[in-house]
């Protein structure tokens, strides 16, 4: 009798168990939208956990919120709140457990210019945009992934601890700021009047940039390529730059203590070069050709301490 017993609720526990794992595949549906007139409204700010957030255009004139959500309880709906020129949007509250599926989609009109402040902790955020400019754009994670296409401002910042930042076609007429302590960049297209890119160890691609630009990082690798801009680009420990540069718009200083660096000048400029080392090897396939650079045409700077050189 007691081993049918326990045969029994060992098949009961199966059955159970077998019932909670398949409502732990349950997707997010809609549930939920909130829509809020624009008004006075000049700054607009996100703050989610774990959430994915899609931010896109609204149709209409104005900020609409779905909510997309695997569990339908209205205490798990988004908080929405006005204060004076901030319009509010904060995570409802989140059922323990890791089965809870959830995305927010935010549409804002295109007409919309001003401030704009995303954070999710560990969700993706995502932007599709076709406003003409805002004032300020901010996309922050700290393990999330963020994909911001398309974005127009006067200032943009992009921030993560570990996540990855992805991004095609950035204008920034002020300042473009990226901060990263290891998680990878991948930029395309960027055209700023100033790039601020400061990781640890992170490794980071940018392709087809325009600017003037300051990067730091410590262990972190770089490689620029269709570079049209001048700046600094230092790296303190044993982080390794590779510069491909197509035009000089100023001048240019390259540092690594430890890691390697190759540069590619453009074969339409004659720059001044100084190339040194204290430890490392050194190519210099422009050695002579810039005897002939005019004191007015920029000043290209290569130093190492333990790292080889290429210049090509």
């Amino acid at each position: 009798m007691k081993v049918q017993r326990k045969l029994f609720y060992l098949m009961v526990g199966g059955i159970l168990s077998s019932l909670m794992a398949c409502g732990s595949d349950k997707e997010a549906e809609l549930v939920n939208t909130q829509t809020v007139e624009i008004g006075a409204v000049s700054k607009i700010v996100l703050d989610y956990d774990a959430d994915d957030l899609l931010i896109k255009n609204s149709s209409s004139k104005k900020v609409v919120l779905e909510e997309y959500l695997s569990k339908d309880k209205r205490k798990y709906y988004s908080k929405v709140s006005k204060n004076g020129d901030t319009l509010s949007i904060q995570e409802g509250r989140r059922p323990i457990g890791t089965d809870f599926k959830s995305k927010m989609v935010l549409s804002l009109p295109k007409n919309y210019s001003d401030e704009l402040r995303i954070h999710s902790t560990s969700g993706k955020v995502e932007t599709h945009l076709s406003n003409k400019s805002m004032s300020s754009i901010t996309l922050d994670t700290t393990s999330g992934k963020i994909y911001g296409d398309d974005l127009i401002a006067d200032t943009i910042k992009l921030i993560t601890t570990s996540g990855l930042i992805s991004s095609r076609s950035l204008t920034s007429k002020g300042t473009l700021r990226i901060k990263s302590t290891s998680g990878e960049i991948k930029l395309h297209k960027s055209k700023v009047k100033r790039l601020i890119l400061h990781t640890t160890s992170s490794k980071a691609t940018l392709d087809e940039l325009k600017g003037q630009v300051e990067y730091e990082t410590k262990s972190g690798n770089l490689t620029v390529t269709d570079f049209s801009g001048a700046g600094e680009f230092t790296a303190s420990g044993d982080g390794s730059l590779n510069l491909g540069v197509n035009h000089l718009a100023d001048d240019l200083s390259v540092f690594s203590k430890n890691g390697a660096v190759t540069v590619s000048l453009p074969d339409s400029q004659t720059p001044q070069l100084d190339v040194k080392t204290k430890e490392g090897k050194v190519d210099n396939r422009w050695e002579g050709r810039t005897k002939k650079a005019k004191l007015s045409t920029p000043r290209v700077t290569i130093e190492t301490r333990n790292g080889d050189i290429t210049v090509k």
